[in-house]
């Protein structure tokens, strides 16, 4: 089994971009305990073609749930459901694509609260300061699960 961390976001959408940001933050330390980085952002195709069905997933991405600014929410990829309600092939998120080709993949969600999805470049000024304390955490629970 390989482990590897999949960062999901839009570099251009302001808080969108807190998975990228979190995995440049850690990445050296992942890379120090075998554990591979795929920058997605929003390229589905790159993410696709870089991940096997024995591998296990770490998907770092923006949520709204509602919750306090960079709180972390941890969802197991068996027990995520898709809010999707109608059928096309056109309109499948990573997610419902992952479901769908790998049925059976193991791997974690780990959704970082945001404040603020809208055009421009940098994380909103809560979000920042609060980066090195979310990286820290999702690197330790990322620990955890390698170990």
């Amino acid at each position: 089994m390989s482990f590897k961390l999949i960062a999901i976001g839009n570099i251009l959408m302001k808080d969108d971009a807190i998975g990228i940001k979190v995995a440049e933050q850690i990445e050296d330390e992942l890379s120090s305990i075998g554990v591979g980085i795929i920058y997605g952002e929003t390229n589905l195709q790159h993410i696709m073609g870089n991940i096997k069905k024995e591998d296990y997933i770490i998907i770092l991405d923006a949520a709204y749930y509602g919750k306090n600014i960079g709180e972390i929410t941890t969802v197991s990829i068996d027990k995520f459901i898709s809010n999707k309600v109608e059928s096309s092939q056109h309109n499948y998120n990573f997610l419902d694509l992952v479901k769908l080709y790998y049925p059976n993949i193991k791997g974690v969600i780990y959704g970082i609260e945001v404040n603020k999805v809208e055009f421009g470049i940098g994380l909103d000024c809560i979000l920042q300061k609060k980066l090195k304390l979310i990286s820290q955490n999702i690197l330790n629970e990322i620990k955890k699960i390698v170990n």
